[in-house]
């Protein structure tokens, strides 16, 4: 199938984009990961625009003219395309940390619970 010249105008890179940043939060929100196959995509594209099919060709095109889809697209191959959710992130499997810039000591607070984890192994 040859890539139609819609199918590589802004327009749909923009509107590809918008479609997989609403499943990347519908996925968030659900707590899943989000494995879509290219027919759920082409029918997703379609109920909103003229565009064409979308598979693994026009994803490689896409990709090379949009940073955005890079960082939304953790992988794709000849049948599915995965996001990059939280539940695959891989922070998320981590303990949270704190946001340093959100408390109201900030690192000095972090410094001195240091201090005082010091203090009692008599490493001081």
């Amino acid at each position: 199938m040859l890539l139609r010249e819609l199918d590589q105008t802004p327009d749909f890179i923009f509107d590809l984009e918008n479609l997989l940043k609403l499943l990347v939060k519908e996925y968030n929100n659900k707590g899943a990961t989000a494995k879509l196959s290219y027919a759920f995509l082409n029918q997703k594209l379609q109920n909103s625009s003229m565009y064409g099919s979308i598979n693994r060709r026009i994803i490689d095109a896409a990709k090379e003219k949009s940073d955005v889809l890079d960082n939304l697209i953790k992988s794709y191959d000849d049948a599915s395309i995965t996001l990059n959710t939280k539940k695959d992130s891989p922070e998320d499997s981590e303990a949270p940390q704190p946001d340093l810039e959100k408390t109201d000591q900030g690192i000095s607070k972090t410094t001195q619970q240091a201090a005082s984890r010091a203090a009692q192994s008599g490493l001081d």
